[in-house]
């Protein structure tokens, strides 16, 4: 029987809506074998609790995570896979993304309120999400306070107050390529197709493909072409340069639960089989 793995998928520790535990459940329910929980700029899901249950549902762990990178002045998300989460500089880089990300809401929040929107930074500060909701703490909180009438409504507020991520003071790629090396894992260029303007239809992609290049040449060992955003002829060519240069193949669903439901999967959902990853995880558990 085909043997299936799922190595891009998030919890409520970072903007998922499921606990760690529902996500273990639901690997072994859908019989996936190989699970990774790349939550954004957090292996805060990897515990000596988590790594029990997993044996005890049958379900193998590739500690990983989702880092926010810059480079050349754009934003993009790189995994990284078979870390050690108990890395220093790998917990330093994702406490100062962590902080970042959330000092640049609470900036939008701050102009939000000078223009008396009906938010307010002192009940923000006190703001829990929710459980069994995700998306991100602003988003959540703009709903809640009646704001906005869904949590990705809430995102015109950044375009709206000229918010750009590629502004955020993330870590560079080279520094992420770098900190993951050093503890020990694979740094996987994630979602190429979402991250990179690409015509499904056949138009020229030409900028794609500098682009992919130039992050390539920083140092990406590998990419994630397997993913629900990709098209079947975009995943055929991810996987085509891939195997002609050496490079690991990574997928999976970008499970996120209830969030973002124009991708909503259940995990697995991919069908990424292990033999197509079966380089990388070898490579890992090796």
């Amino acid at each position: 029987m085909e043997q299936f793995a799922d190595l891009h998928v998030h919890t409520n520790l970072s903007d998922g809506s499921d606990s760690v535990h529902e996500v273990l459940a639901l690997t072994a329910r859908n019989n996936v074998e190989f699970l990774s929980v790349t939550d954004h700029n957090t292996v805060a899901a990897y515990t000596e609790d988590t790594f029990r249950e997993a044996d005890r549902l049958g379900v193998k762990l590739i500690p990983g995570v989702e880092l926010d990178v810059i480079h050349e002045r754009k934003q993009y998300h790189m995994l990284g896979f078979g870390v050690d989460v108990k890395d220093k500089c790998l917990l330093d880089i994702c406490a100062h993304n962590a902080d970042m990300q959330e000092g640049y809401n609470l900036e939008l929040l701050r102009r939000m309120e000078l223009d008396s929107l009906g938010v307010a930074e002192a009940d923000y500060n006190g703001y829990e999400i929710p459980g069994g909701r995700g998306g991100w703490r602003l988003l959540n909180y703009l709903m809640d306070i009646g704001l906005t009438g869904s949590l990705l409504e809430g995102l015109k507020y950044y375009g709206q107050y000229g918010f750009k991520t590629n502004t955020i003071k993330f870590i560079s790629l080279k520094e992420a390529i770098e900190t993951v090396r050093g503890a020990g894992g694979v740094p996987i260029l994630a979602h190429p197709g979402e991250q990179i303007p690409y015509d499904q239809y056949g138009g020229d992609n030409a900028g794609f493909w500098s682009e992919l290049e130039g992050i390539l040449q920083a140092g990406i060992e590998g990419v994630e072409c397997i993913h629900p955003l990709h098209g079947f002829g975009l995943q055929r060519e991810l996987l085509a340069l891939c195997r002609e240069r050496g490079l690991y193949i990574s997928g999976g669903t970008d499970y996120h639960g209830s969030f973002f439901s124009k991708q909503k999967q259940v995990i697995g959902g991919q069908f990424v089989s292990l033999d197509s990853v079966s380089k990388l995880i070898n490579h890992i558990i090796d």
